[in-house]
């Protein structure tokens, strides 16, 4: 089984709310796999089959995802099921990239994937019969980077703000009081809460919770041993308790079972392990 993978930079202003575009196209090395929440939100359109998304447990269906649809800021894992040929061009959008293109509060998406249609309503079906009517994967990419600049309205009141206070979130890798992140920015932790609710989708907290789980995941070299209370220390979890109780809630799995998959997922497809918040389910 081969796939595809393709990830794109877009270009300025876009640069600033993106982070990047990307392209998967073929047959994916697994029919189910878990994602894990990430603190991002996506806009994804799918030129393939039809994409099946469950819940934590992964027996509950969540979304059948056919043409466009968002995906919100998640704070649990859930599975995907993947048609036997993916064709699926989508965009990961920066902590706060969002918001422009939406002009919604953002709170309404947590934990949600929502059709296109119900938020752009005519718009999505053009976007989706323009990309799918595209020569090439190069031209789709330069279309949808056309077609989102379009979307894109001006920075609103307070996204500096919250861009700030994103920064020095990712700075510290999460690990910081919410009370040092106000006060740094000048603004009262209510109003950050708020802020944060509306151009993110979730509250300071539980973005530097996963900011946190982040370097985590990042930090583990699947053909290395690790170290799992030395890795615990350096991302500033206070025990080994409050390290495995904050793993479990985010993966679904022990430490020690998460590396296991890492591993798996690394001996069959080493290029795919840059994608530390996507496991293999047998």
């Amino acid at each position: 089984m081969t796939y595809t993978y393709i990830r794109h930079i877009p270009s300025p202003p876009l640069d600033t709310y993106i982070d990047y575009f990307y392209y998967i196209d073929g047959s994916m090395p697994y029919p189910r796999e878990k994602i894990l929440p990430t603190g991002w939100l996506d806009l994804e359109v799918n030129l393939g089959g039809a994409i099946q998304i469950y819940d934590a447990s992964g027996t509950k269906s969540v979304a059948t995802c056919v043409e466009s649809w968002w995906v919100g800021v998640w704070s649990t894992y859930g599975t995907v099921e993947w048609p036997p040929n993916v064709q699926l061009i989508g965009i990961h959008f920066k902590p706060g990239g969002a918001y422009p293109f939406l002009n919604f509060p953002l709170a309404e998406l947590h934990n949600q994937i929502v059709s296109a249609d119900a938020i752009w309503g005519g718009s999505a079906a053009e976007i989706y019969e323009r990309l799918y009517a595209a020569p090439s994967i190069q031209a789709r990419l330069a279309l949808f980077d056309q077609l989102l600049l379009t979307r894109l309205c001006d920075p609103p009141h307070g996204l500096k703000a919250v861009r700030s206070g994103i920064g020095e979130i990712a700075r510290h890798h999460g690990v910081l009081s919410i009370k040092a992140l106000s006060d740094g920015i000048g603004i009262s932790q209510n109003h950050l809460l708020t802020q944060f609710k509306r151009m993110i989708g979730i509250s300071p907290k539980a973005l530097a919770r996963l900011y946190r789980l982040k370097r985590v995941l990042r930090s583990i070299d699947p053909t290395q041993h690790v170290d799992w209370t030395r890795t615990a220390h350096q991302s500033g979890y206070y025990d080994q308790s409050h390290f495995s109780n904050d793993f479990r809630e985010f993966t679904g799995h022990t430490p020690t079972d998460y590396l296991r998959l890492r591993r798996q997922s690394h001996a069959t497809n080493p290029e795919r392990d840059r994608l530390v918040h996507v496991l293999p389910i047998d």
